[in-house]
């Protein structure tokens, strides 16, 4: 990145914060407002205002420490299999867009929405599982079913799915670190 690029970044995020931090005393100033009608409301009211009142501290602080209150941990503290994702979904439902229908209830039309090195470098990735693997993970990651509903076309349970989902993203994983084909990404 150049100067003038840094420089850019810099200013917009410095709006960014200068906006959330109006947007922070608006809400406190709500807050405030909130609190003083409820020292002066009938009984009937005290209970909406305080609803109110509850929604805006639990708001205030999510804005403050930019994460959901009651946490015990952010999504920078979680644990590596929470927080990430062997392959960026929406190439994967780019992938699974440009191939063939598999399944007679699969009605997708076939699209050219990726280019040929992205579906090299998924395919080198997906080589590595069995074929069960292999449908397991593209109807749950292409077709976007639930572990429920793939569990039923396949006659299995759903924790049998789940395994399979793990011990595939698991193979896809360390492919990925392995590869030439999926490094270059």
């Amino acid at each position: 990145m150049n100067a003038l690029s840094v420089c850019l970044v810099s200013s917009f995020y410095l709006k960014e914060v200068i906006c959330m931090n109006k947007l922070i005393q608006q809400y406190k100033e709500s807050l405030k407002a909130a609190r003083k009608m409820y020292r002066s409301a009938t009984v009937e009211d005290k209970k909406v205002i305080a609803g109110m009142i509850s929604d805006l501290e639990f708001t205030i602080e999510w804005m403050e420490t930019g994460r959901q209150p009651g946490n015990r941990r952010g999504i920078e503290r979680r644990a590596a299999y929470q927080r990430e994702r062997s392959f960026d979904p929406l190439l994967m439902q780019k992938y699974f867009r440009s191939s063939e229908p598999v399944y007679e209830w699969d009605d997708h039309e076939k699209e050219d929405v990726i280019t040929s090195w992205d579906r090299e470098r998924i395919e080198d990735a997906l080589s590595v599982l069995t074929d069960r693997e292999r449908e397991v993970y593209l109807m749950s990651r292409g077709h976007c079913l639930s572990y429920s509903q793939i569990a039923n076309y396949l006659c299995v349970s759903s924790s049998s799915v789940q395994k399979m989902i793990e011990r595939a993203e698991k193979k896809i994983k360390r492919r990925i670190h392995e590869s030439l084909f999926c490094l270059c990404g």
